[in-house]
């Protein structure tokens, strides 16, 4: 259950910031880009542009809606940044099969708690399992209640790239970026949307302007992506992500943070990939 936004006791999201335009706030920024953008595009899903003006106004859908379950896809996003994670620590340098193996199993076990959703909740899985996720993602309380989003079929496997590669591009220069991403669509197919990750990646080292006008322009953009798209339950995690590459946290309204129900989990998972992942 989500707290109120004027709950005398909520949390203070992102309460230990990080230095605006430090890497680590862009790392912050695009996981809660991909969280909001996530549920926008879930929100709009399989309606009509004409019932989403009816719902959410002419300009369609503006900002997450009050009670946002962050769908399967930033689900997944979290499960392979979680066994890259771990599997860095295992070992100081993955090549790019190892590192394409590693997404590939991580998608397989977030496969199995979409699917069975209570099935790890207070379960220590045995570690015989060589799982590449950690117990702690599998058995995070906000996966024993169902996602929205649809589980993924043979035959869409193709739409599980993107969030893979976003996981990937947090943590992984430009050329792998470019390596794995041939890898994964040999196994996977080519994706329905097709973003270069490999550039997208470089904005991580630009240092950005805290203009607000631009930060306005760029949401603005970001609603555009998804109210206009065909698919926006894609575009809009993509959209966010790469605004809040370029912005940082500081790049969304504040009174967006508590409508994401994931929230303190991007928050904890940001803060680990700055630990743990050498750039």
């Amino acid at each position: 259950m989500l707290l109120s936004e004027n709950f005398p006791a909520a949390r203070t999201l992102f309460r230990t910031k990080p230095l605006l335009n430090s890497r680590q706030d862009k790392i912050m920024g695009a996981l809660l880009g991909a969280a909001i953008g996530d549920v926008m595009g879930h929100a709009i899903k399989d309606m009509s542009k004409e019932d989403v003006q009816h719902t959410f106004g002419d300009w369609g859908i503006a900002a997450p809606p009050y009670d946002s379950l962050v769908s399967h896809q930033f689900q997944l996003i979290l499960f392979a940044l979680d066994s890259l994670i771990a599997n860095t620590q295992k070992s100081l340098r993955l090549s790019v099969s190892e590192m394409t193996q590693c997404l590939l199993k991580s998608y397989k076990e977030w496969e199995i708690v979409v699917n069975n959703p209570k099935l790890y909740f207070g379960i220590k899985p045995n570690s015989a399992d060589q799982s590449v996720c950690t117990d702690f993602m599998k058995n995070y309380p906000l996966w024993k209640y169902p996602r929205p989003g649809n589980k993924i079929s043979k035959q869409q496997l193709y739409q599980i790239v993107n969030p893979l590669l976003m996981a990937l591009t947090i943590c992984a220069s430009s050329k792998t970026i470019k390596e794995v991403s041939k890898e994964l669509i040999i196994t996977l197919g080519h994706p329905e949307i097709n973003v270069d990750f490999a550039s997208v990646s470089n904005q991580f080292e630009i240092l950005n302007t805290t203009d607000d006008d631009l930060k306005v322009e760029s949401l603005e953009q970001m609603r555009l992506a998804i109210n206009e798209s065909n698919s926006p339950h894609l575009i809009g995690s993509i959209a966010g992500f790469k605004h809040g590459i370029k912005f940082g946290v500081q790049g969304f309204k504040q009174i967006w943070y508590l409508r994401i129900d994931a929230i303190t989990l991007t928050e904890q998972m940001g803060w680990r990939v700055g630990r743990n992942i050498r750039f």
